[in-house]
C-alpha cells in the first residue's frame, strides 16, 4: 500500500516537471519578440525623471538703470527765446546751481544796459533836486518865501500909517470944532486917510497872493519829490526785470543728479511750457522695472533679482526694495525697484532682469515636457509605462500645474516621484498617443 502510494506521487511529480520545463521555455522565447515590437512603434526621445526638489518661479521684467521717472526734473527755460548752447552730455554729474544751458541773450543785453542808464546818478540826483527845493519852501528859504514876507511887512507898515491917519483926522476935526483951524484942514486929514486905506488894501492883497504863491510853490515842490520817487523806483524795477531776465537765460540744475535726457539743441526755439533738460536723481544702484500687474502681486521687498543691462554685457544682482502697487492704465505694469544695479551700469540704461518670487517644495519636471492638448486645452505630459506584458510605451496623462516657468514646472497633480516622461519632442507623441 505505501509502495503503490509512492509510486502514484513519483509519477505526478515527474508530469508537473515536464509541464514546468515547458512553460518557462516558451515564456522565454515570446517575450523578446513582443518587446521589439512595441518600443518600435514609439518615436525615440529624451526622458526626464518627476523629482521630489524646491521650485523657484521666476518672473521677467525689462526696465532701466535709475530710479523712478517720478524722481526725474523736466527743466524748462522760465523764459521765450533760442538756445545758443548746450553745456552738458547724458550721464554727466551736476551739480546744485551748475549751468546747463544758455539762451540768445543780445537783446536781454540791450534791455539791460538802457535799464542801467534810466537807474543811474542822474535819477538819484533830480530825486535829491526836488527834496532840496521842498525843504528850502519849508524852512522859510527861497524867493517864494521872501515875498510873502516883504508883501506881511508892508501891510504892518499900512496899518501904522492907517492909525496915524485916523488920529490926524481926529485932530484935525476937533481943532475945527474949536475954531482953531480951518475946514480944509480936515478935507486934507480926510484925503491922506483913503489914500492911504487904498494903499492899505493893495498890501493886503498882495501879501494874499505871496501866501497863495508859497503854498503852490509847496505843493508843486512836494509833487516833484513825488514824481522823482516814482521814476527811481520804476527804474530800480526795470533794472531788477533786466538783471533777472539775463539770469534765467541760464539753465541750472536745482539739485546735483546726473542728466538723463537733451530735449532741445542749439537754435532751436524755446518757451516754459517745453522741457529741455531732464536731471535724474543723482547716481546710485538702483533700477527700475516694469512688471506686469499680474505678476506685479507676486513680487515682494528683499526678492533675488538677477539683471543684464542689455547690449554692454553687464551682469549683476540684486535684491527686490520697493514694489508700487499702482497700475498705469496705460501699460498695465506695475512699478518694482530694484537695489543692486551691474557695476559699470549708466542712469538710462535698459535691463533686463529676472525676479525669483518664491520657492516651493514638490514634484518638479521641465517644462519642455508639457504640452497642451489641442483638443482640450489641458496640459498633459507623455509617462514612460511598463505594461503587464512586460513592454514599455508612452501614455498621456493630464496635469495640474502649481507654477511654471520658461525651464522649470511645478506639478500640483497627475504625477508621482519617479515617473518617467518625455522631457521633448512630446508633439511626436501625439498621434501614437491619441490613435491609441
Amino acid at each position: 500500500m505505501n509502495r503503490r502510494l509512492i509510486i502514484m506521487l513519483g509519477a505526478v511529480l515527474a508530469v508537473a516537471v515536464i509541464v514546468a520545463i515547458f512553460v518557462i521555455s516558451e515564456h522565454r522565447a515570446a517575450p523578446p519578440a513582443l518587446a521589439q515590437a512595441d518600443t518600435s512603434s514609439a518615436p525615440s526621445v529624451p526622458l526626464a525623471t518627476a523629482t521630489k526638489a524646491e521650485f523657484t518661479r521666476h518672473i521677467r521684467a525689462q526696465g532701466r538703470v535709475g530710479t523712478p521717472a517720478g524722481g526725474d526734473a523736466k527743466l524748462a527755460f522760465y523764459g521765450t527765446g533760442i538756445v545758443a548752447n548746450i553745456d552738458v552730455h547724458v550721464g554727466e554729474s551736476v551739480a546744485t546751481g551748475q549751468a546747463l544751458a544758455a539762451l540768445d541773450t543780445r537783446g536781454l543785453a540791450l534791455d539791460l544796459a538802457q535799464a542801467q542808464a534810466d537807474a543811474s546818478a542822474a535819477g538819484q540826483a533830480k530825486l535829491l533836486a526836488a527834496q532840496a527845493r521842498l525843504q528850502a519852501l519849508e524852512s522859510g528859504q527861497g524867493s517864494a518865501q521872501s515875498d510873502r514876507e516883504s508883501a506881511q511887512a508892508a501891510v504892518r507898515q499900512s496899518e501904522e500909517k492907517l492909525a496915524a491917519d485916523r488920529r490926524a483926522l481926529e485932530r484935525a476935526q476937533a481943532l475945527f470944532a474949536g475954531g482953531v483951524s480951518a475946514q480944509k484942514d480936515v478935507d486934507t486929514a480926510r484925503q491922506q486917510l483913503a489914500f492911504d486905506r487904498a494903499d492899505a488894501d493893495a498890501n493886503r492883497a498882495r501879501a494874499a497872493t505871496a501866501r497863495a504863491g508859497i503854498g503852490s510853490a509847496l505843493t508843486q515842490a512836494r509833487a516833484d519829490v513825488a514824481q522823482a520817487q516814482t521814476d527811481v523806483r520804476s527804474a530800480s524795477i526795470r533794472l531788477s526785470m533786466a538783471q533777472r531776465n539775463m539770469e534765467n537765460a541760464m539753465l541750472r540744475a536745482p539739485t546735483s543728479g546726473v542728466v538723463v535726457a537733451i530735449l532741445k539743441h542749439p537754435g532751436e526755439s524755446v518757451d516754459p511750457s517745453q522741457p529741455a533738460i531732464v536731471v535724474g536723481p543723482p547716481a546710485s544702484d538702483r533700477v527700475t522695472l516694469n512688471v506686469s500687474s499680474d505678476d506685479a502681486r507676486s513680487v515682494h521687498v528683499g526678492d533675488a533679482v538677477q539683471l543684464v543691462v542689455t547690449g554692454r554685457g553687464l551682469h549683476g544682482s540684486g535684491r527686490v526694495r520697493n514694489v508700487v502697487a499702482s497700475v498705469d492704465p496705460t501699460t498695465q505694469t506695475s512699478t518694482v525697484v530694484v537695489a543692486g544695479a551691474p557695476p559699470g551700469a549708466a542712469p538710462g540704461d535698459a535691463v533686463d532682469a529676472t525676479i525669483a518670487v518664491g520657492t516651493q517644495r514638490g514634484i518638479v519636471i521641465p517644462t519642455s515636457a508639457i504640452v497642451e492638448d489641442p483638443q482640450s486645452g489641458k496640459s498633459i505630459v507623455f509617462v514612460r509605462e511598463r505594461a503587464k506584458d512586460g513592454s514599455e510605451k508612452f501614455v498621456s496623462r493630464e496635469i495640474g500645474l502649481a507654477a511654471s516657468d520658461a525651464e522649470r514646472s511645478l506639478v500640483a497633480s497627475g504625477l508621482d516621484v519617479g515617473d518617467r516622461v518625455a522631457a521633448s519632442g512630446a508633439f511626436d507623441l501625439l498621434a501614437p498617443a491619441g490613435g491609441g
